[in-house]
Formats: structure tokens, sequence, C-alpha cells
């Protein structure tokens, strides 16, 4: 069928042209000759990292000014189906791969007589087409699902050719049932078949993300689930509460544990987010991000109490009265009185010289951390986000926790950011210029470091509530903590801001318009019959403003 080829074919160019390395992994399914099942299983992998245009068009357009982690300064890329077509191309194309390595791996149970015997990499592959699938059917709606991905098993299967849109509450309890199933075998590990053969897996060379270390697939597994199992809460608790209450018990992300796609581990340059940022221009430090990292009253330097705005954000143009530039947000909503914003913060040439920035009249986001092509790594889950996700649970009562408990699980949630972040300017070896009150505290170790930037956050909260956090006061802190935590992870903050319609706002969410994405104009040519059909389950067509399924708000 034309479309899925095209777009088996296109992705595959598009993952080679966006890393270098990589090159055994992207091999094209429909022509298995060529591939065996660590390469589609590296080529599932390889399909997580982010697109060069989903992050121009959608990150750096939609998703930082709608979630107001960063601000617009100039609407100049309007053509968003440029990215969506890109994610739509990479994830079928990835689903495409999966099922040809699910096929695979059901012929060996078949040809060994045996069909537990490839249950660990059946495990992984379900991990991974779970964190994919959800991603897509977050950002669309209803997506395609059961039948796609599929046309290269049966070419003569008209459902295949035009696959149905399934509805994204069967896709989530689908996934979230399937992980259940994933975790528990990770957690179980067992080391022989009923039959007694031994599990076939792939070598710990081709598993990129953990080699083969059963504990880390059962953690990534049970994040998902209480990711995920969180977000539709509002609209099927009897589904999802038990999943999250199950799911609480069981191992975290330890810190210095975040399950992140790193350059430097998977052998390759990752040259996208520098190539989005400087080519894109107009993304800048937001006045709503500022607000909730910065305090007039503060007694710590610049005014800063969350140290993470050295990390996430830069000054503007340097003079002899600021040889290191000033702090100035940007508008989330501008005016007729709000200056253009000027100058080119994100041109290579700061690499030779980080302070110089002329005509920069606004704090862009800082230059390293979207310029370090080999040490900055593309985020999947971080361990401070499963503990901000476990503190809302806590705070909401679906697993009963006391207020000490609750500030227990935000307190540790921030110090788990602080190590994760801290690891950015302490590691990366272009990192090489910061202000100094962060430098100070880089000469301590990183427990103790982290530990005072946690406490500086956690003491502005106390010093605003007259030294007693009220308890219904955390949920509010918890999402705050939560969305600042994602700064490099913007289409979930848009999640959670879809979500809850809690996260920090100066705009009580007016820049919020977008609660999905439309489907990407190929979809419509190439799958027109069941497009057409699906538009008849949207509230509001195929638009921005037609809710998905697990919006409450």
């Amino acid at each position: 069928m034309k479309k899925f080829i095209t777009y088996i074919a296109c992705a595959t160019l598009l993952l080679a042209s966006c890393t270098k390395g990589f090159e055994e992994m992207n091999k094209n399914p429909t022509t298995p000759t060529g591939t065996d099942i660590p390469s589609l299983f590296n080529g599932a992998v390889s399909s997580l990292l982010l697109g060069w245009n989903e992050q121009f068009y959608l990150s750096n357009e939609i998703f930082y000014p709608e979630t107001e982690l960063a601000a617009l300064s100039a609407e100049a890329w309007g053509n968003y189906s440029i990215g969506t077509e890109e994610i739509w191309r990479n994830y079928y194309a990835g689903l495409a791969n999966i099922n040809d390595l699910s096929a695979r791996l059901d012929k060996l149970c078949n040809d060994s007589a045996d069909q537990e015997i490839a249950d660990y990499v059946k495990a992984q592959v379900i991990v991974l087409k779970a964190y994919k699938t959800f991603k897509v059917t977050d950002i669309f709606g209803d997506i395609p699902y059961s039948e796609a991905g599929k046309i290269w098993l049966q070419t003569d299967n008209p459902n295949y050719r035009q696959p149905k849109f399934d509805s994204q509450e069967s896709i989530y309890r689908s996934l979230l049932t399937e992980l259940v199933w994933a975790r528990d075998f990770f957690g179980d590990a067992p080391t022989k078949t009923a039959l007694n053969h031994n599990y076939y897996t792939i070598p710990a060379t081709h598993d990129n993300l953990f080699g083969n270390n059963w504990s880390s697939w059962e953690v990534f597994a049970n994040a998902l689930i209480l990711r995920h199992g969180l977000r539709m809460y509002d609209k099927d608790p009897d589904f999802a509460k038990p999943l999250l209450v199950k799911a609480f018990s069981k191992p975290e992300i330890a810190a210095f544990a975040d399950i992140c796609m790193w350059p430097q581990k998977l052998n390759i340059t990752n040259t996208s987010a520098h190539w989005s940022f400087y080519e894109h221009r107009n993304l800048r430090m937001g006045e709503t991000a500022w607000s909730r990292m910065y305090d007039s009253t503060s007694t710590l330097p610049n005014g800063i109490f969350d140290y993470r705005a050295y990390i996430f954000f830069d000054t503007d143009n340097y003079s002899a009265e600021n040889p290191k530039g000033k702090w100035v947000p940007f508008p989330q909503i501008k005016d007729e009185n709000t200056p253009n914003a000027t100058g080119a913060p994100y041109s290579g040439s700061r690499s030779s010289n980080f302070w110089f920035k002329p005509q920069c009249n606004f704090s862009p986001i800082n230059y390293y951390l979207i310029r370090d092509e080999n040490y900055i790594p593309e985020i999947l889950f971080t361990a401070a986000d499963l503990a901000f996700i476990k503190a809302e649970i806590l705070a909401r009562n679906i697993v009963p926790g006391s207020a000490m408990e609750i500030d227990m699980m935000l307190t540790s949630g921030i110090k788990k950011s602080f190590y994760f972040w801290n690891q950015m300017p302490d590691n990366s070896p272009i990192w090489t210029e910061t202000w100094d009150a962060y430098a100070e505290q880089q000469q301590l170790g990183i427990d103790a470091k982290a530990q005072n930037m946690a406490s500086y956050v956690m003491n502005h909260y106390y010093e605003i509530n007259g030294w007693v956090i009220p308890q219904e006061k955390y949920l509010e802190y918890i999402i705050e903590q939560r969305w600042i935590n994602l700064f490099r992870q913007p289409w979930e903050a848009w999640c959670l801001a879809r979500r809850t319609f809690q996260t920090p706002t100066t705009t009580n969410h007016a820049k919020l318009k977008s609660y999905r994405l439309p489907y990407p104009p190929s979809e419509v040519e190439y799958n027109k019959e069941n497009y057409l059909q699906q538009l008849n389950n949207m509230s509001n067509g195929d638009t921005r403003s037609t809710k998905v399924w697990w919006m409450t708000k």
C-alpha cells in the first residue's frame, strides 16, 4: 500500500539524517532479507529519537508557548503539518518495524515448539510500542493502530492498506494491559520456560537502552503505567485506579538512572535540537517560567531561588554595566508596546564566546542546553517525573498518604530533578561558562549541591505560606514542579496542562488553545474513507479544539 510503504522509506531517511550512527539500526522492514531480530529491535529503539521538524514546528511553535514553559516572540512558522507529517511517518515506520519484529518472534516460538521462548524480547517490544503509541495518540487522539503498519504482512488485505481508526480509549486499555504483563514478567525474571528451555534474548549490545537489564525494563514499564494510568484516571477511574495502586508500590527510577537517549552511550551525534532552535530563532524565556524561579524579595543571588534557571536560560546581551547581561523575560502575550526580540542567541558562533549576544534584548534558552550534540540527552522518563506522579497520586488520595508523606515525595522529586539537570553543566565538555552563584554550588559534592538547591525551592514554598504549607496547596506545587522538570519535554508538559489546567500561567491558560493536533494531510489523502468516518466521532471535527478522550476539564 502506497501510504505505509512511503512512510517506512521516508522515516528511515529521516532517522538517518537526524543523527550520525545507528547505521545498522534503520533497515527497511519491507526488505526482510536484509534484517534480523536484533537489527529490527535496534530500529525500534532508534525511532524514539525526536524528529527535526517535530521539534521545530511543534515543540518550539506550539508546545512551548501553549504550556508557557517558554515564550514565542514571533509566530513565523505556522505550517505545523510539516511536524505532524514527520511524527506520523516516524510512528508508522516504527510500528511496521515492531510488527515485523513481533511476527519473527512468533515464528521463532513456532519453530522451537515453545510459545514462551521469546517472551523477554516480546516484553521489551511491548514497552517500546507503548511509549511510541501513547505519544502519538496523546497528540492526535484516535489513530489507526490495530490494523496499521501491517501492509507488508498481507499486501492484499484491504484493511491493512487502509486501516481503521481505533479509539484512544481502546488503545489506552490495550497498551496498559500489555504493560502490566510485561512489567510483571520482567519482575519475575524467569530463567527457563515451562518446557525448560533457555529464553531467547537479543545480544545485550543491541539493547541500547538498558543492555538487557530486566530490572530497568520493569521500572520503565511500570513508569509508563503510572504516567498514563494517571492521565486516564479522571476519565475512567474504575479501570485506572487498580493499576495505579499496584504500580505505586513497585520500584522507582533511581536517581542517576533516568531513562534517556544518551548520545555518548548510543555512539551518535544528535544535531536536531540545535538546528531547531537556531533555524526557528523565536523562542525566549517567558515571564511565567521566570516567575516560578525568581523572586525580587529573595536574598539569594540575582533573586533566583530555583537554580535550574541557570541551566534552562541565558541572559540578554552583555554591556559595560552588566558584563554577563540581564535576566529579561518575554511576555507570554505581547502587546503593541512589546519590542521585537532581536539578536541571534542560538548561533553556533557562541561556542567560542558564550557571553557575546549582539542585540539580544530578551533572555533566550540556554545555548549549551541545545548546542551540545554529544552529551545532552533526549529524555524519555526522569526519576523526578516519576516522583512527581507519585506525589500527585498521594495528594489526590488515589493511594492514601499523610501530609508528611506528600511533602517527602514532593521534596524527593525536586531533589531528583536537580540531580538530573545538574548533570548537564557538570558533565558537558562544552559547558564552560555559568553564573557565579551556580559555579559556587558546583564546588560541592553532587548530593550536597542537589540538596541545597531543593532546599531553596522548598523554603520558598514554606516562606510564602507562613512556614506551614496547607495540604490543599501541595497539589498546586506538585504540578508546578512537574511542569518545570518537563522543560525539555514540552509535549509531556502539554499533556499535563490539558489534563489539569493547573500548570503555571500568567495568562489564565489563554495560550492553551490546542487540545490535539489535526491529522497530517497524507492521512486524509491516502486513508480518506476511514478518515471521513472518523470525523463523525469528533466533537469539533479534525481541529485543534476537539478534545482528546482523556480530557475532562
